[in-house]
């Protein structure tokens, strides 16, 4: 799945057990955990219980490509312990213990064969020690992978094939033994103090010695001096000091060592590749009487050893019965120490995938003298204490775990699955069986039925499967050629088996149309062939043979094209050149064969690195854009009735909601320049998507079910929109043309081509109005006359036919004609099914099922994403934590209960996968709360029903937030970010008859827009909907912590705050929403304490600014480049990367790199979605990049984090956000975000770049002192100076493209710190206005283009916010009205007020008393806080301060024909009277002079205080004006 996207994933694991070949095994130094890691890339982490020998397979961990090689514990951080696998191809894992979360991955040129975890002297963590094809030592940084150094060797370097790590007494040192294949003992001493990154520590000393290919180097723990080296031909003991070999023993007949430990000074365990393992007591002599132990401080030991002096074999560990093991099994003892002494644990693991325990007792001497006095000698005998494997567990499971195909009746022992497809646009899964039948299955009926409870399982032909049967034997294959490319019937469906056969279905009759059997192996893999291939080519299919053979097959005529099949080896891979009608096979020797397509012909062999950059530049060339076969087709139906009246005549829905989608987007932009602001990348993603999976060849599959959380929303709300007219849209909040329009209309030219916009937009929202009803009325006729005319034909017929052959069946003749029938039913409903409509099939209940319900077989689009939305909520939901919303969930919100714990997975880095073995409940048996079951339930139900569903209980109320906090982190957000759009989509719900009813009621009253008797109910029924999905948002938001530890709960996992943060400002805006919520309830719950330790632990990840920010962008030249700052850039800015290309199936592709070169994920940071890695890098500088980048990335989660907890909690002085350090380090970082012009590193629309945006917006108030406000607005100005043209509201849920995603958070950023902080805005925006009418006198001589500025290109923006001031802050715009009324001048037009006054251009502001407007004088006169009147000449564009009163000014009014101005001052009781004079002839400067002042009464300070109830000012004639107070006293004064 794609990597960036908030996936969900889950296991259906079928009857079998996964297959686990173990190739090595570690037990955790808590003895708590035991990892076995297989042969097939798997690995397997198992819980073990000490005390009771219990040991439960926990999760698998999928992503190596090769077998694990080796295991090691990498230490414990944040409360987890890690491990780090590596495979024989390079790859290197470190994985998160307790969710199996990949936290690291790399993939290099060095395969080890061994790791050692090894805590070194005065480092807090440890270090992995590892050795393997190459001639040095590698020490490794466990949670990054760095390699921190190496040790290498001066004299016979080599390949090190083992070696040991001991810490001599009184010493502050590590020595470090290693012995090389070619038996070259060396010996490094290590000190922290002295390891120099890049430079390599050579050895001390090296002596040669006879152990070839040693496979283990152990050094006794209890006396250093002695060494134990094992070969696969012998082990040895030799003394540390001089390496001199002190005993030998030879390899046992038939078998051969794979290593050894000491059990104590003297006895030594020695183990096989048998599965056996010996133990061993060491040569002792006699001294002068007294008895003295195998040391080597003795100098007997060092004499030539006599008869009698070997090693004596007394005990043999082995298990309990005799097995033969195909390959060789893993090993790992270790000493556990207990109160009493010490416990010895043997490990083993093998290809048969049992995991085997022996504990080892202690022998005495006289234990062992007594077994050596018996004859004949028999050998004590160790047998296992614990025997467990995934069979065994799988087996003890009752019932067994469920499987996609268990609904299948009368199959004692079905077949295997061996092959698996998803068809998403059928919704339906075919798998193909080893008996060669193929089933079909709708995909989200059969999870419904296998994992909730609900009515559907009462249903007759719920989840009923269609049979395909063709192939004589194992199906090994399935191609779905139309879901590659649209070039294919949608029909057809490929198979290949092991038949050598490839079968081409009809997938809605269930014929077989046509079989080619050309190749002599059975099939491997089909293949389809890229679009710009020859059109002959382009209707074919490729297939990959047994035979070494690969063939291309034509579906469209039926024939063999090209058979290659002169390859020496078996083909690896298959690449395309069609640009030269070339068809490269590179097969397993490294050759590459080059065939002619067209023509058959083998062109050429290349051999070495020529085949490798042949097939090389054949992936360029695959990488390059191409066109697809009638890309522009739709490109020139430029008017969405075209598409409307085309899907009407041709019965396709999907054009006709194409139409009217295209229709609300056009009333969204401009009419003669519209631009789609929709992020067309999830528009065709599938919800839900179903991948088989299979540890082993020989396995049958499993299935993995891939919830996109984004694809599902954007799914739903698509349908939502597609039912509402523009009209609707803008009643629900969702767009806001009229108001912008509105806007812009004003800040333009008053023209008549201005006037023909407005009537076109209104013209265009009603055509669309129409055309959607006109659609929706269609659509329901045709889905009738297609149900009841065409099916109801169908069925009639199919009646007739077998009443008129029932008397004449005698030969199965009447067989014969219900089959011809069925299939002419199957052709219409296949016609049926491709005009996109979904309607309801024959009845197909057998005798005696007539009782139970029939349903319709098939379903739209629509109905499969509310099955996918049913299903995940109902599997996510917590049930049982809230009894009365249960029953809410279940009867108003359309959810079901599960009937199983479910398998959960979790999607990491790279694509890494852990998923949850379902033989593993998070809650102890011991720890299980009382069975809630009605007691008559109880008692009908069997037993192993009963315990199934206790668990399921306890699992999703409970032990489903006990796992990890990934896990819920992950689901918390699926949840939440689901049900707030089912809760937008005017309270959805998430049963189908009930969702019917509200889309038909949508529809119904955008006909009809009178209110009828059923509007009460249906309003009434929809807010008991929307408190229900407002109820379970704030149970999992807020309320979760508390109701699951009240539940029982011993730890609850809360979500992760960094996860959290990177997704603040996720592409899809439900998600975004969802981790807004979270983080803040998350933060707010961790009190000041939490707080205070989650800035400590990230503050040392905020980079430093000490170099001056750069500037914003320009004020007066939008070309002008702002000056960068190298550190800032070095330390934030450099890992930005472009967003991974998806392909057609949702997943991220891939590209693999040779095994030579050293590769590893990178991640952009300014993405910040997940820990995935996307992108693929070569070289040897590959790790200092990826170091660099993982810090950067820390960097800008940091940012986000402290700029979250400063925006909400800053104010609080116990935050530490007071005016310190911090805010400002937090603020620099967010402005430099802000401010940092486009450049490839830091793209200008990125997700942190609108996260710093945004929280700017939201936390203006702390950062505002360390801010240069007029840069940071002038910067979001310019992101949203289209605001008209490309953002709609931010309720609109749609992913939007990056310019409108950002355009729109700047937008609310504005309004966030406008409402925050006014007097800031106002002034800072009237201070740029009067630099911007300085500029514009000099604009000529500066030869500048004064309309490229931000104040010109963003006047709309600007007037919405002042609008928004207006209405919301009515006390700061009166302090401030003179520095309103010059951004208001500024933004509309002067052409709007020649012919109307301002109440009817900007009606807001003349609620102010103020302010008035002269239209005979073309005069503006307003009011200042300090007594002053500001006078604006809109002929001259000029403003006159005018000095008027001693305080405020409170009313301001013009006389009808414009010759006086009438001014009250409530502050000193006066009102006077103004009259401008100009001079003769209207030249020189007008003036304006008090003719006349009166005294007034005092006004009571109730209405000083009060804006609501001030004085206004009303002429009653040209000479005389009315004093109106609030009480309705009036005052007559006559100029």
């Amino acid at each position: 799945m794609g990597s960036l996207n908030l996936v969900v994933p889950l296991v259906m694991w079928g009857r079998e057990a996964p297959t686990h070949d173990i190739s090595c095994v570690l037990f955790t130094r808590d003895v708590r955990t035991i990892v076995t890691g297989s042969r097939d890339g798997q690995i397997c982490v198992w819980d073990f219980e000490p005390p009771t020998l219990k040991l439960t397979p926990r999760c698998l961990l999928v992503g190596h490509t090769a077998s694990v090689t080796c295991l090691a514990q990498g230490g414990k951080a944040r409360g987890t312990s890690y491990i780090v696998s590596s495979s024989e191809n390079g790859e290197m894992c470190t994985w998160d213990l307790r969710d199996g979360r990949c936290v690291e991955v790399l993939k290099s040129a060095n395969v080890h064969s061994s790791m050692t975890a090894y805590q070194m002297l005065n480092v807090t963590d440890v270090r992995l020690f590892c050795v393997g094809n190459y001639p040095e030592i590698l020490v490794y940084d466990p949670h990054t992978l760095d390699i921190l150094f190496s040790l290498a060797a001066r004299i016979q370097p080599d390949w090190i094939s083992a070696l040991h790590i001991l810490r001599p007494p009184r010493r502050n040192d590590e020595v470090v033994l290693g012995v090389t294949t070619g038996g070259w003992v060396k010996v490094w001493t290590v000190s922290e103090k002295e390891v120099r990154p890049r430079e390599p520590i050579f050895e001390h000393e090296s002596k040669m010695i006879r152990s070839l290919n040693a496979l283990c180097l152990v050094c006794c723990t209890y006396n250093q001096r002695t060494v134990l080296i094992v070969t696969q031909d012998d082990w040895q003991i030799y003394d540390a000091g001089d390496f001199s070999q002190l005993c030998h023993v030879g390899g046992i007949p038939g078998e051969r060592w794979m290593g050894g430990d000491f059990l104590s000074a003297d006895r030594v365990l020695v183990w096989n590749d048998m599965g056996q393992a010996y133990i061993y007591k060491l040569p002792t002599k006699l001294l002068r009487g007294a008895a003295v132990s195998c040391i080597v401080e003795s100098r007997a030991f060092h004499n030539k050893q006599a008869e009698g002096d070997n090693p004596i074999l007394y005990g043999i560990v082995q298990p309990t019965s005799k097995e033969q093991l195909v390959n060789a099994p893993a090993w790992q003892f270790m000493t556990i120490p207990i109160n009493n002494g010490a416990e010895k644990l043997l490990l083993r693991g093998d290809c048969e995938g049992q995991v085997i325990l022996w504990r080892l007792a202690d022998v005495s001497d006289h234990q062992l003298n007594q077994i050596l006095q018996v004859q004949p000698f028999q050998p004590l005998v160790f047998t296992p204490t614990l025997n467990h494997s995934m069979m065994t567990a799988w087996a003890a499971m009752m019932p067994p775990p469920i499987g996609v195909l268990d609904q299948l009746e009368g199959e004692k022992n079905p077949p295997r699955i061996t092959a698996s497809l998803f068809l998403p646009l059928q919704g339906r899964l075919a798998c193909g069986r080893e008996d060669g039948s193929i089933i079909l299955v709708p995909a989200t009926e059969t999870i419904m039925l296998h994992l909730l409870h609900g009515k559907h399982q009462h249903y007759h032909n719920w989840a009923q499967p269609m049979v395909l049967r063709g192939h004589q034997g194992r199906v090994n294959c399935l191609l779905y050629p139309h879901g590659e490319s649209s070039r294919y019937d949608m029909a057809h469906l490929v198979s290949g088996g092991i038949d050598f056969s490839i079968n081409v279905w009809d997938m809605y009759t269930g014929n077989l149309v046509h079989r080619f059997v050309v190749q002599a192996g059975q099939i491997l893999q089909l293949l389809v062939p890229p679009p710009t291939c020859t059109p002959r080519i382009q209707n074919c299919i490729c297939s990959i043979s047994e035979d070494h053979s690969v063939a291309l097959l034509s579906i469209k005529e039926r024939k063999l094209v090209l058979l290659a099949s002169k390859h020496l080896y078996p083909v690896l891979t298959v690449k395309w050149r069609p640009e030269h009608d070339f068809l490269m096979v590179a097969t397993q020797d490294g050759s590459v064969y080059v065939w002619q397509m067209e023509t058959g012909h083998l062109d050429r062999v290349l051999q070495g690195v020529t085949a490798e950059e042949v097939l090389g530049a054949c992936d360029e060339h695959s990488a390059a854009p191409g066109s697809g076969a009638g890309g522009g087709s739709d490109a020139g139906l430029a008017n969405p009735a075209v598409h409307l009246f085309r899907g009407l005549r041709h019965r396709n829905l999907a054009a006709i909601r194409h139409a009217a989608q295209r229709g609300i987007q056009q009333v969204l932009g401009e009419q003669n320049n519209y631009q789609d602001i929709h992020d067309s990348s999830k528009m065709r993603t599938c919800p839900l998507m179903i991948q088989g999976l299979r540890t082993n060849k020989q396995d049958a599959n499993s299935h993995v079910l891939f919830f996109d959380i984004e694809a599902l929303i954007v799914q739903l709300l698509s349908d939502e929109y597609t039912l509402m007219s523009p009209g609707t849209l803008e009643a629900n909040e969702l767009i806001m043309s009229s108001q912008y329009q509105r806007m812009n209309v004003l800040t333009h030219p008053a023209s008549p081509e201005a006037a023909k916009k407005i009537a076109a937009f209104s013209l265009v929202e009603e055509f669309f109005g129409k055309v959607k009803d006109k659609a929706g009325e269609m659509e329901k006729k045709m889905k009738e006359k297609d149900k009841h005319d065409i099916l109801g034909r169908a069925k009639d017929r199919a009646v007739n036919m077998e009443k008129k052959f029932r008397e004449r069946d005698q030969h199965g003749l009447l067989s014969r004609v219900k089959e011809s029938a069925e299939s002419v039913q199957n052709l219409i409903q296949n016609k049926v099914d491709q005009s996109g409509f979904r309607p309801t099939t024959l009845s197909s209940a057998k005798d005696g099922s007539s009782g139970r319900v029939q349903i319709p077989r098939h379903l739209d689009v629509t109905a499969q994403t509310l099955q996918i939305g049913q299903v995940l909520m109902s599997l996510l939901h917590s049930w049982g934590l809230d009894p009365s919303l249960d029953q809410t969930c279940e009867h108003i919100l359309g959810l079901l209960k599960p009937r199983v714990p479910v398998s959960y997975g979790l999607i990491s880095k790279s694509g890494y996968m852990s998923l949850l073995m379902p033989t593993w409940h998070p809650v102890r048996d011991s720890e299980m709360p009382a069975i809630n079951l009605p007691p008559d339930l109880a008692a009908e139900l069997p037993p192993e029903m009963v315990k199934l569903e206790h668990r399921t209980q306890v699992f999703t109320g409970r032990g489903h937030w006990e796992i990890s906090p990934a896990l819920t982190t992950h689901h918390l957000l699926a949840l939440v970010s689901v049900a707030n759009t089912l809760q937008d989509m005017n309270a959805a719900t998430l049963i189908p008859e009930q969702e019917r009813r509200r889309k038909n009621h949508i529809q119904s009253s955008k006909a009809n827009q009178s209110v009828n008797s059923h509007e009460d109910d249906f309003s009434r029924q929809q807010s008991i909907i929307k408190q229900g999905w407002s109820t379970l948002t704030a149970l999992h938001t807020v309320l979760l912590p508390d109701c699951v530890v009240a539940a029982g709960a011993n730890t609850y996992q809360p979500p992760m705050v960094e996860i959290l943060a990177r997704r603040w400002q996720d592409r899809c805006q439900e998600v975004r929403e969802a981790a807004q919520a979270l983080l803040k309830t998350e933060l707010s719950r961790m009190g000041v304490e939490g707080r205070q330790k989650l800035v400590e632990s990230w503050t040392p990840h905020l980079p430093s600014h000490m170099e001056p920010l750069p500037t914003g962008p320009s004020h007066y030249n939008n070309h002008q480049e702002p000056p960068h700052t190298p550190r800032l850039e070095q330390q934030i800015n450099k890992a930005n990367t472009a967003t991974p290309q998806a392909t057609s199936n949702g997943t991220s592709g891939n590209t693999t790199t040779s095994a030579g070169t050293s590769e590893r994920g990178m991640e952009p940071h300014p993405q910040l979605d997940e820990d995935h890695y996307d992108e693929e890098m070569d070289g040897e500088t590959c790790r200092e990049v990826v170091a660099q980048s993982e810090g950067r990335r820390k960097q800008a989660t940091a940012i986000i984090l402290l700029g979250v907890i400063g925006a909400y909690h800053g104010q609080d002085s116990a935050e530490g956000f007071g005016l310190g350090n911090l805010a400002m380090q937090t603020s620099k970082a967010l402005a430099y975000l802000v401010l940092a012009p486009s450049c490839p590193k830091l793209p200008g629309h990125t997700p942190l770049r609108r996260a710093a945006i945004d929280l700017i917006g939201r936390g203006f108030p702390v950062w505002e002192p360390y801010l240069d406000v007029a840069k940071i607005l002038l910067a979001l100005l310019d992101f949203c100076a289209d605001t008209d043209r490309l953002a709609p509201s931010m309720k609109y849920g749609l992913p939007l493209i990056p310019e409108a995603d950002s355009c729109r958070t700047s937008s609310n950023a504005l309004t966030l710190i406008a409402e925050a902080r006014p007097p800031a805005f106002i002034t800072t925006m009237a201070r740029e206005v009067a630099r911007f009418n300085a500029l514009q006198q000099n604009a000529q001589s500066l030869q500048l283009n004064i309309h490229n500025t931000v104040l010109h290109r963003a006047k709309t923006e600007i007037l919405r916010v002042m609008e928004y001031l207006i209405v919301h802050k009515r006390c700061h715009i009166m302090d401030l009205m003179v520095e309103v009324m010059d951004i208001v001048l500024h933004c509309v037009d002067p052409g709007h007020l020649k012919s109307r006054g301002l109440n009817e251009v900007f009606p807001s502001i003349c609620g102010f008393p103020q302010v008035s407007h002269c239209p005979h004088t073309r005069r503006i006169a307003t009011g200042a806080k300090n007594g002053s009147i500001a006078m604006y000449e809109l002929r001259a564009s000029k403003c006159q301060m005018i000095p008027g009163h001693g305080s405020a000014v409170t009313a301001l009014s013009f006389s009808p024909d414009g010759k006086y101005l009438a001014s009250y001052c409530m502050g000193e009781n006066k009102l006077s009277f103004w009259q401008t004079s100009s001079g003769m002839f209207g030249l020189g400067a007008s003036q304006t002079k008090c003719t006349k002042t009166f005294s007034t009464a005092p006004v009571p300070d109730i209405v000083r205080m009060n804006p609501q109830r001030l004085p206004k000012l009303v002429w009653i004639s040209n000479k005389t004006v009315v004093l109106m107070m609030a009480d309705g006293t009036e005052h007559r004064f006559n100029a």
